[in-house]
């Protein structure tokens, strides 16, 4: 099986990508109706959990929206087999601010309805960060490589 090809794993994974995207946009869309229906299943008061979850789930949906909108442009060039373009450490770039931006919204978050799971998202998303910042850098010179090898006879 191949790898980087649109018949192969990537291109598998880019389809999959795709319809993570659909779904994330259909799920921040709906997001109202399904926190109600959500907090109508628990007990009490449920007011002041829906006055922060709604924002809260607002602001991560769409960074993740966002980040998996990049995240598919970046499967796009591998199954161009052109990977190393600038265009590529921009997206590694902004998925790292998305992945930051939600850790942010993840502290918020411990200190208004802490769960063990907040502080476990809150270290994956950050040490995602680190990770796509690292990749941009990386992805950033092998671009500059690149560019320079093009030009060589």
């Amino acid at each position: 099986m191949r790898i980087l090809d649109r018949k192969g794993l990537s291109g598998i994974i880019q389809r999959l990508i795709e319809l993570i995207l659909i779904g994330g946009v259909l799920i921040v869309l709906g997001l109202p109706f399904v926190v109600k229906w959500y907090l109508n299943l628990l007990a009490g008061n449920t007011s002041e959990l829906y006055a922060f979850l709604l924002p809260f789930l607002y602001a991560t949906g769409i960074a993740a929206t966002v980040a998996v909108f990049e995240l598919r442009k970046v499967f796009i060039t591998l199954n161009r087999m052109d990977p190393f373009r600038s265009d590529n450490v921009v997206s590694f770039r902004r998925i790292s601010m998305c992945c930051f931006f939600i850790a942010a919204a993840y502290v918020v978050k411990i200190f208004m309805f802490n769960s063990f799971l907040t502080i476990i998202l809150f270290m994956v998303f950050v040490i995602g960060g680190f990770m796509l910042m690292i990749l941009s850098e990386v992805f950033r010179q092998a671009v500059k490589v690149k560019e320079e090898n093009d030009l060589t006879i």
